[in-house]
């Protein structure tokens, strides 16, 4: 169950909804440096060799296997398909995004709710911190860990989040996790890979046996883990609506292998690979799929989700799914928000598919922990190495698909806020609408040009000195707590003290 910090005053509850999906949503992720690529390669060659000594030994490949996902025996529109609702005032919808970028996404994320935890609100003539009325988390890769952490365990990530993850030495954790005998005789089979091993390792250190139920239940807020679709392209989103729709049970899916299949980086670990049942479990299509299906050319962002979740329901030509890391579709966790709106027809009716219509404050954090690239290539005539080559090819698109996320966002304010007018007021005079705060915290804002060439230069990986976690949880203080909208905000709705 959720141990979510104070939930008393502001508790979700879960209600059944005609059979609509929640959403779906797309991901993105950073190269990582130069050396850690080079470190990571030795360590494949190193685990190679290793596997060439040992499989003679055993005569013939493992026979090993990837963990299926449990099947859905049978749709339950009210089980399947929820309606989350707050049970509090409801003058508040917060929600957050974790972006990727391995450890160092996971501290920035982390500094961010602690320092959420740290603003005290007025509520109902007591005392209630920020951090109790947010909604939903979107998170990928590195930033999923941290989203996944407190959307089990609550306030307890205050206390342990950092000795169990973050100051820890996981990348060398998980060479020598792969590199003993038992892990190199199965990752000699096709059925089970080192992305299967990133499974392991969470579930042993950080997750334990919980399943995604658990992330979405009516004990926190929403939390929503995505990794992406390898040969679709596109964003899977661990909900239960998603999981209905390919026939697979949520209330058995373990959270380590949805948060690793978030954090599954191309070439360093494998996929997290799903068996597709659709079609077995009497599954309902829901009507704004359907509808999507018909809007080419008129709402052709609809149109496009609906195509993409249509394939999924070809079972006999796409029975398994492989998933790798959230980032390569959209690093920012933004794009799942969007395609709630999109999907709902617009912000007024996902407030009410929400049940939140009667909130005065919109509320969207958007944690970016993105690096930036290297910069010495360009002071050298020496040609720059394949690594760096790589490093820059991938991490360039992602920069660009994450300006053009923003941009996206931010372009839509305006008529959000004239449809917020329209249903809310409905032209009476005097009415007061809704606001929308759009809080974008960037380690590439921080003001301090040394901290964030510093910060802004963290390997994509999962290893972090004590130093450096308390520069980024620092840093994220910093960026909230003296974000004008942010400073809006909390004016608007009259925290108790500062």
């Amino acid at each position: 169950m959720h141990a979510a910090i104070g939930r008393v005053a502001r508790p979700l509850t879960a209600r059944p909804l005609v059979c609509e999906r929640l959403s779906g949503r797309r991901v993105a992720v950073r190269g990582a440096s130069i050396d850690r690529f080079a470190t990571m390669y030795y360590r494949a060659l190193k685990q190679l060799f290793l596997w060439l000594v040992f499989l003679p030994l055993g005569g013939c490949a493992s026979l090993a296997r990837y963990p299926d996902n449990p099947p859905l025996e049978r749709f339950d529109c009210e089980h399947t398909i929820t309606r989350l609702e707050s049970q509090g005032s409801g003058d508040i919808l917060l929600i957050l995004t974790f972006s990727g970028g391995g450890s160092r996404a996971a501290a920035l994320a982390y500094g961010v709710l602690e320092a959420l935890a740290d603003t005290p609100l007025a509520a109902g003539g007591g005392t209630q911190s920020m951090l109790q009325e947010v909604d939903m988390i979107s998170s990928v890769s590195g930033g999923s860990i941290t989203a996944a952490y407190y959307g089990l365990y609550g306030d307890r990530m205050f206390r342990d989040f950092r000795n169990r993850f973050l100051e820890r030495d996981v990348n060398s954790e998980l060479a020598n996790a792969m590199l003993t005998p038992g892990t190199l005789s199965r990752l000699s089979s096709n059925t089970f890979g080192s992305g299967d091993v990133l499974d392991e390792y969470f579930r042993e250190q950080l997750f334990g046996t919980a399943a995604v139920r658990e992330l979405v239940d009516a004990n926190g807020p929403f939390v929503q883990i995505n990794a992406t679709d390898l040969f679709k392209g596109g964003q899977f989103g661990f909900t239960p609506e998603l999981f209905a729709l390919i026939c697979s049970d949520i209330d058995r899916f373990p959270v380590s292998r949805a948060v690793a299949a978030s954090s599954a980086v191309p070439l360093v670990f494998a996929p997290i690979t799903l068996t597709n049942r659709a079609g077995s479990c009497d599954y309902s299509t829901p009507p704004w799929l359907q509808q999507g299906l018909r809007e080419r050319g008129s709402n052709n962002r609809r149109y496009r989700m609906a195509s993409y979740l249509n394939v999924y329901l070809e079972q006999q030509a796409h029975p398994y799914i492989h998933l790798v890391d959230g980032g390569l579709s959209d690093n920012l966790g933004l794009r799942a928000v969007m395609d709630h709106i999109v999907i709902n027809g617009g912000l007024w009716n996902t407030l009410k598919r929400f049940n939140l219509q009667s909130a005065r404050h919109i509320v969207l954090i958007a944690v970016d922990a993105s690096a930036l690239l290297p910069s010495q290539w360009e002071q050298s005539d020496v040609t720059p190495s394949s690594f760096a080559i790589l490093d820059a090819a991938t991490t360039t698109p992602l920069a660009n698909y994450n300006f053009e996320t923003h941009e996206f966002l931010r372009s839509n304010l305006r008529a959000w806020r004239d449809e917020l007018e329209q249903h809310s007021c409905g032209g009476k005079a005097g009415c007061s609408t809704p606001g929308i705060y759009l809080i974008e915290l960037r380690l590439e804002d921080i003001a301090d040009p040394d901290l964030r060439k510093r910060l802004t230069s963290i390997p994509t990986d999962f290893s972090l000195a004590p130093n450096i976690v308390d520069e980024l949880i620092a840093a994220a203080h910093q960026l909230l707590n003296q974000n004008a909208q942010y400073r809006n905000l909390l004016k608007a709705i009259e925290p108790a003290s500062r």
